[in-house]
């Protein structure tokens, strides 16, 4: 009687399974897309919501892809992605050294510093949570979250905030003074010197026309890198930034596209001899390319203006916003830069691709600044070439080589080497 009952509760579990299960749905994608389980009562309509995941997906390397897995509402009009990528890699340095996890050639040690050194990193690897779905006013809508474990002690950190519309963003994450659809893929997180990268927080508001144009212009949380001394102090900023961009899609296609982007910013600070407030106003051009052409995918960048180091990826770390003036103490200055890029990438097949990318960053001196900064950094150019493989649809293998040089105002020329070896599982 006891192994009857057991019978019966068992072959109950198996029926509660098999009713689970025909609530579940896998749902035809495109061949090269991320495959995305959809989870739901009814799921009659999770195509739509799977569509827009794929849709918003960024192009950006080291953004996660995807959701592989979807929780979706009743009436499938809504998803709640949860995925990220867990990537570990191998860093090692040679004939010198950079002091910096990311290679950037400001960071290459001078005379002294150590000749090699070896790495292992994890904390690019990602967290995200997503949800979108679609409303007949706003269109796609999406609520995004992502972190990886970049801050302080491997601490985690916050790299996406936000919420978006087809006309309205607003949050935390990439600027929009950056073309990030025409970023090279590198391991190395930092990308090219002269790439233009930063996170704030941000209104953005965007239209798109059917033929290809879009535009936007944006208010974003102004932040200003500078080093303090005993005449000048950054203090609270009353301007919000104000990039704005507009950009060309050839028949709609955002994988060949150009865009033009500005940006103006007033930076205030004290001036300690005065005791009054001043301010500076900056400047900012870019032009970007991004052109695909079979296997071939060609990316350029080029950037100009002064007062925008922190947005430029070589000197984001230096603290060139504004500079004192030596001539004038209490007073502050800004320096002209410009900054490039150009890569090729070529990819042989769906799971393998092979790329290069060269780029250069320079600081011009004014007023006798180089005079009193003989050592500090004036020109670096990145040199980066990698292969990476899919071994399987989530998890990809990758090697680079990476070589950069430092050029001082003193004309003192550092270089260093690394080897990247990786490892990435998308989930």
């Amino acid at each position: 009687m006891n192994r009857i009952s057991k019978m019966l509760s068992l072959s109950a579990l198996l029926l509660s399974a098999l009713q689970t299960a025909t609530a579940q749905r896998w749902v035809e994608i495109a061949e090269d897309a991320t495959p995305v389980i959809c989870i739901s009562e009814t799921v009659n309509e999770a195509p739509d919501v799977v569509e827009i995941f794929q849709n918003t997906q960024s192009s950006y390397y080291h953004d996660a892809r995807a959701p592989r897995f979807v929780l979706v509402d009743q009436e499938g009009k809504w998803g709640l992605g949860i995925g990220g990528y867990l990537q570990a890699k191998v860093e090692y340095d040679f004939d010198r050294a950079v002091n910096n996890v990311d290679f950037l050639p400001s960071a290459i040690y001078g005379k002294g510093g150590p000749t090699s050194q070896i790495r292992m990193d994890v904390t690019n690897s990602t967290l995200f949570l997503k949800l979108v779905g679609n409303s007949r006013i706003l269109g796609d809508f999406v609520v995004y979250t992502s972190g990886n474990w970049r801050g302080s002690g491997l601490g985690f950190q916050l790299l996406n905030a936000y919420m978006s519309t087809k006309y309205l963003k607003f949050g935390y994450g990439t600027g929009t003074f950056m073309d990030i659809e025409a970023v090279p893929n590198t391991i190395d997180y930092g990308g090219p010197c002269g790439m233009t990268f930063y996170r704030t927080t941000q209104v953005m508001l965007q239209y798109g026309f059917d033929w290809g144009l879009s535009m936007g212009i944006a208010l974003e949380n102004p932040s200003i890198n500078m080093e303090n001394n005993e005449y000048i102090a950054v203090d609270a900023q009353r301007v919000p930034n104000v990039p704005l961009f507009i950009q060309y899609n050839l028949k709609g296609d955002k994988n060949n596209h150009i865009r033009l982007g500005a940006v103006m910013r007033d930076m205030y600070y004290t001036d300690k001899v005065s005791g009054k407030n001043s301010d500076k106003v900056g400047w900012g051009a870019q032009a970007s390319l991004l052109a695909t052409m079979g296997g071939f995918q060609l990316t350029g960048q080029f950037t100009i203006g002064e007062g925008i180091g922190s947005f430029v990826n070589n000197i984001s770390n230096v603290g060139v916003d504004l500079v004192p003036d030596p001539e004038k103490p209490g007073k502050a200055m800004l320096l002209m830069s410009e900054s490039w890029y150009a890569g090729l990438q070529y990819n042989f097949t769906k799971n393998f691709m092979v790329s290069a990318t060269y780029s250069q960053t320079g600081l011009h001196s004014r007023n006798g600044y180089s005079a009193y900064n003989p050592g500090a950094s004036r020109k670096g150019q990145y040199v980066v070439a990698n292969a990476l493989y899919n071994l399987t649809s989530n998890l990809q293998i990758g090697i680079e080589y990476l070589h950069g040089w430092r050029t001082n105002f003193d004309d003192k020329v550092y270089n260093a080497n690394r080897i990247n070896l990786s490892a990435r599982y998308d989930f």
